[in-house]
This record gives C-alpha cells, structure tokens and sequence, in this order.
C-alpha cells in the first residue's frame, strides 16, 4: 500500500510539473497563432483517448498504418492540439496539415542518433526503448524508413505505450510477456495511448488494430508467439 501511495504521489508530482511546463510554453506563443509561425513546428501525434468539448473539436484523420492520429504544435515536447477553429482560421484542410506535420517529423527523424535507442529489461525480457524526439518517439511510427535506421529493418513487434515512447522487442517474444511490459510501461506515461501494439513485417509497419479482429484475418498478423 505503501509503495502504491508513492507511486501515485510521484505520478501526480509529475503531472503538475508537466502542466506548469506546458503553460509556461504556450504563454510564449504569439496570438492568434499564424500560420506561418506554426507550420514548421507542426507535428503528427498518435490520437489519445479523448472524447471532444462541444465547439473544440480536435483535427484528425486516420494515417497509413490505420491508427488515428492528431495535430500538435511542439512547444519544446509539449503539444497544443490543432481543432477545428484554428484549422479554419488558417483556412487550411487536413491533407495540408498532415502533409506539413509529416514533412517536419522525417526531418526531425533523420537528425536521431542511434545512440538515442536505449537497451532495458523488465520481467526477464530484453527490448529497446526510444524516448526521441522529446514528447512524441511514438510518432516515428508513421516514418517506417526511419524504424529501420534506428531498430533495424528486421520484423519486430512494436509498441507506444504513450506518446513519449516506442518500445521494439524480438518478433519471437511472447505476446503476453510484451503486453505485460508495455503496460507496465504505460502507467507510468504522462500521455498514456492505450494502443493495440505494431509490427515491423516485411519492412512495413503494421497495427495490430487493423489485424486479427475477425477469425478471417488472424493469418494477416505475424506471429509474436
């Protein structure tokens, strides 16, 4: 009970301090936020779980690998969400925004040194771990080119417990002992995503969400063991 209490005191410790650091960051932004200010700061973020404020719809869209995702403007890793206000004020439609977030998320990719990967081990299980670019790793995988430079082109499963980290284990790791890390992982992430997991197969990036649903499809997912 004890170490639960610490746990949960840490956790909110963190938030708070989490929330001061993005408001100090967002009283730097000019207003109205122009266009041309914002553009090159764009970013693609995996969607969060979150149900939308009447008036304060946020702009999504579904990206190639089938999950759904957002739009934030990197602050620093702290990310304002574009809605459907801005979007409009910027006359600008979701391909535009998603083709300038993902534009500058490669080129934001490309400058990661693979020494940012880092080697763990939880319940017994080695993996690595990518905590780059600050506030949003889990976006690389929307630039399978540059899962390969970093992890490897080899098939690997994939997973983004939260927005500030991507996690890659050996394709043959057992799927409950992936699950269990990435959840444990999860709850200690400020922006927890709560995502089914992904895969590097064939050099492609593949989401489970979008495998395995039906009895039908189970042979489209690569065996995690």
């Amino acid at each position: 009970m004890q170490v639960e209490i610490r746990t949960n005191f840490r956790r909110t410790a963190r938030i708070i301090k989490d929330d001061r650091a993005f408001r100090r960051a967002a009283a730097r932004m000019p207003k109205p936020v122009p266009w041309d200010w914002a553009r090159p700061r764009l970013m693609p973020l995996l969607a969060q779980p979150c149900i939308d404020m009447p008036g304060e719809q946020r702009i999504r869209t579904v990206a190639a690998i089938g999950c759904a995702i957002e739009f934030g403007i990197d602050l620093g890793g702290h990310f304002p969400i574009v809605d459907s206000v801005v979007a409009e004020r910027w006359e600008c439609s979701v391909e535009q925004l998603r083709d300038a977030a993902l534009e500058n998320l490669a080129r934001r990719a490309a400058i990661i040194q693979t020494t940012a990967v880092q080697h763990a081990v939880m319940s017994g299980r080695a993996f690595r771990m990518l905590q780059a670019p600050a506030g949003c790793a889990s976006s690389l995988l929307l630039v399978p080119e540059q899962i390969k430079r970093l992890f490897g082109a080899q098939d690997q499963i994939l997973a983004a417990p939260g927005r500030h980290t991507l996690l890659s284990f050996p394709m043959g790791a057992p799927t409950l002992a992936v699950a269990e890390i990435a959840v444990d992982v999860e709850m200690s992430e400020l922006m927890p995503l709560f995502l089914d997991p992904f895969a590097m197969y064939d050099g492609e990036v593949i989401w489970e969400g979008d495998h395995g649903m039906d009895e039908d499809e189970d042979d489209d997912w690569p065996d995690a063991g």
